[in-house]
């Protein structure tokens, strides 16, 4: 900061360049006309011609077309008595802020009176035999401050449309950002629910059976209950990695998402709750994405969870799972009515499996049937529909 202190002292004390810009052109324009009228020794009425056509420039900028109008009117009042001087190119200042500050209407009515001007003046004050040449070079003055003008204009508006454009692409990455965000969320509230639903279930229903059987099977209640503390143990390990997902500063475990390698031992931790689950698998299941298995395994725990939570006097559930090339199909079916005082298709289970299913184009269906009720669906691989 040290070593920065003098140069920003420098900087301030400069003229800031929009100063510089603004008073340039009216400056270059006084110095010139005054040596002109110094050296021809010119009257006090060309001094005022020379300020009235020349002081105007100042305020170009606030206001163009008045400023413009009134030094063309000043050049014609001067070219009107006879008399011709370097102050007349404040007219070309005034075209050139025209043309950079108006539209092109304007501007091309600008530019008509100055070339006009430049006839007039061609045409008086021209030596005999150069009218031509000098029509040729004034023109191509006035032209030149036209096609500045009129390219600073088509710059700045090429600038404004390039920080519009910006503005909206950064307006667009918000809202994306914030679309991300809420499916994050929904995807962790998901993944919450599909955890602990399941492993509570397990629990509470372990811990039912160990009570009811403490009195006439001792280890059998025993073991229930150790069973019931590792399965508690596994959905709070759960819950702890994928609320890890949400420190940034946390450097825990991140293991992955649970496959279809896990379905048997969720197959085993429902079967300890006195259910006879069966499993069926067949195709080559194991070639799936990760998103697919992951999929298809958190829609069998859900479904096997809401069995073990809702099914009444349920002693058999049939899980199916088929596996093909496009196609993945499961179903999830038990021989048990609903418990009294629920409804079996309510709930934030059957919603999230119907989103999960919805991310691969399937259908989901779950409904009672004929001995129980029954979840099945199928989740596409293929082009969507």
């Amino acid at each position: 900061m040290k070593h920065l202190q003098p140069t920003h002292r420098l900087s301030r004390d400069r003229p800031p360049l929009s100063l510089v810009l603004l008073l340039g052109p009216p400056v270059l324009c006084a110095v010139a006309a005054s040596h002109e009228l110094l050296y021809n020794r010119s009257g006090v009425l060309d001094w005022l011609l020379a300020i009235a056509v020349i002081c105007p420039l100042v305020l170009r900028r606030r206001a163009p077309l008045a400023v413009f109008w009134f030094c063309w009117a000043v050049a014609t009042a001067t070219w009107a008595l006879g008399t011709v001087s370097f102050s007349g190119f404040a007219v070309l200042v005034a075209l050139y802020t025209v043309a950079a500050h108006r539209g092109l209407r304007h501007s091309l009515g600008a530019a008509a009176a100055v070339e006009l001007g430049v006839v007039l003046v061609a045409v008086r004050f021209a030596p005999a035999g150069s009218v031509n040449d000098a029509f040729v070079v004034l023109s191509g003055l006035a032209a030149a401050a036209f096609f500045l003008g009129t390219t600073v204009r088509a710059q700045r508006r090429y600038l404004a449309s390039i920080e519009d454009r910006a503005e909206r692409l950064e307006q667009e990455r918000a809202q994306q950002a914030q679309l991300a965000a809420a499916a994050e969320r929904t995807r962790i509230a998901r993944e919450m629910h599909d955890i602990v639903a399941h492993g509570l279930v397990v629990v509470v229903a372990l811990s039912e059976a160990a009570a009811a059987t403490t009195a006439t099977d001792p280890e059998g209640a025993r073991g229930k209950m150790l069973q019931a503390a590792s399965t508690g143990r596994q959905s709070l390990t759960g819950m702890r990695r994928l609320l890890g997902v949400l420190r940034a500063d946390d450097g825990g475990d991140r293991a992955p998402q649970p496959d279809l390698g896990s379905l048997k031992a969720l197959v085993d931790e429902t079967r300890g709750t006195g259910l006879d689950v069966r499993l069926t698998e067949t195709g080559g299941c194991t070639t799936l994405s990760a998103a697919a298995q992951t999929t298809v395994y958190r829609i069998l725990q859900e479904s096997l969870t809401n069995v073990v939570k809702h099914a009444r006097d349920a002693s058999r559930v049939d899980v199916v799972l088929h596996c093909g090339d496009d196609l993945v199909g499961f179903s999830v079916s038990d021989d048990g009515g609903p418990a009294p005082g629920t409804e079996r298709h309510t709930g934030n289970g059957l919603t999230g499996m119907r989103e999960r299913v919805a991310m691969f184009d399937g259908d989901l269906r779950a409904g009672p049937t004929a001995s129980g009720w029954a979840v099945s669906g199928e989740l596409r691989l293929g082009e969507p529909r």
